[in-house]
C-alpha cells in the first residue's frame, strides 16, 4: 500500500497530477483506492505479518491492516482500541476500526474508514496485548473504561456495558484493573460511568419483568465514587446539561446525571 503523497514525492509531481494519474491506474485495475489518499496496488498482496499470540482478527485482514496503517502512519506503535476492542473482547456489536495513536504520529486520518484517538505515547501500550510488531489492542477492561470517558458519538456504549454486566457476568472487565488504569491513565470519568451503570442495573433487578439482573456483579457498585472536588458528569458527554431534579437518574455517590432512567437501560438488554 502507499499514499497518494508518496506517488508525488517518487515521480516529483503535484498532487493534482498524482490524483489523476492514480484515478486511471484504478480505472486500468492497476491499483485500487482502500482510503481517501490510500491506495494499493493490485499485482501483488500484502505482505504476512507475525502475530505474538491468539487474537479474534482473521489473518488476511491483519495482513491488510497493517500495511494500510504502516502506509498511512508510518511504523511507529498503535493501538486497537475502544470499541473495536470491546468487539473483540467478546461484546456482541459491529463497530468500525478504532485506533490509537500517540501525539507524535504523523497527523493523519482515515475519514470513512477508521476513527482516529490519541494519545501521550507513554499509555500506548498500557493495559493492552501485543498483536503484532507495532500493533496492540485494548483488553476489553481499558476498552469500556475508553469509550465511557469519550460517552460521545459511540454508538450505543451504554448499552454494550451494560450487556458486558448482565450477560457475561462481568467475566471478561476486571474491576482491580479498571481501578488501577482508571487512575494510571486518567480515565476516572469513565471509571464513574461504568460503574454508575453497574450500580444503576443492580438497583433495577426485580423491577423489570424477563430481565435477570442477577449476574451483575455487586462489588463493581462499590467502585468508582467521585472524589472531593470532582464536577458532576454527564452519562452521555454531548448530551443536554442537565440538573438536579430535570436528570431521569441521579447518581449522587458517583456524581453522574443520566439522560434517561436506568429501566429503559435494563430493558434494552432484553432485544
Amino acid at each position: 500500500m502507499f499514499t497518494t503523497r508518496d506517488v508525488c514525492v517518487g515521480a516529483g509531481i503535484r498532487p493534482s497530477s498524482a490524483s489523476r494519474a492514480l484515478r486511471r491506474a484504478s480505472q486500468a485495475d492497476i491499483v485500487e483506492r482502500m482510503a481517501r489518499g490510500v491506495w494499493r496496488r493490485n499485482d501483488s498482496v500484502s505482505r504476512s505479518v507475525v502475530c505474538y499470540g491468539p487474537h479474534p482478527f482473521a489473518a488476511a485482514w491483519m495482513h491488510e491492516n497493517e500495511a494500510m496503517l504502516d502506509a498511512v502512519f508510518g511504523l511507529g506503535p498503535r493501538r486497537i482500541s475502544h470499541m473495536m476492542a470491546l468487539e473483540a473482547g467478546g461484546v456482541p456489536l459491529v463497530t468500525c476500526p478504532q485506533y490509537t495513536l500517540p501525539h507524535d504520529a504523523p497527523q493523519a486520518s482515515l475519514p470513512g474508514v477508521a476513527t482516529v484517538f490519541r494519545e501521550q505515547p507513554a499509555a500506548l501500550t498500557r493495559f493492552a496485548s501485543r498483536l503484532t510488531e507495532r500493533t496492540w489492542m485494548s483488553s476489553p477492561t481499558r476498552a469500556a473504561l475508553e469509550v465511557a470517558q469519550q460517552a460521545r458519538s459511540l454508538p450505543l456504549w451504554d448499552e454494550r456495558i451494560a450487556w458486558a454486566f448482565a450477560e457475561a457476568g462481568a467475566e471478561m472487565l476486571d474491576l482491580d484493573e479498571a481501578v488501577e488504569a482508571g487512575s494510571a491513565l486518567r480515565l476516572r470519568a469513565g471509571l464513574r460511568r461504568v460503574t454508575s451503570i453497574a450500580d444503576a442495573l443492580i438497583s433495577m433487578h426485580g423491577q423489570i419483568p424477563g430481565a435477570d439482573l442477577s449476574w451483575v456483579p455487586a462489588r463493581w457498585a462499590d467502585a468508582g465514587d467521585a472524589h472531593r472536588g470532582d464536577k458532576w458528569i454527564h452519562l452521555w458527554a454531548d448530551q443536554r446539561p442537565l440538573q438536579g431534579a430535570d436528570a431521569p437518574w441521579v447518581d449522587r455517590r458517583r456524581k453522574v446525571r443520566w439522560g434517561r432512567h436506568p429501566r429503559h437501560l435494563a430493558i434494552a438488554l432484553l432485544t
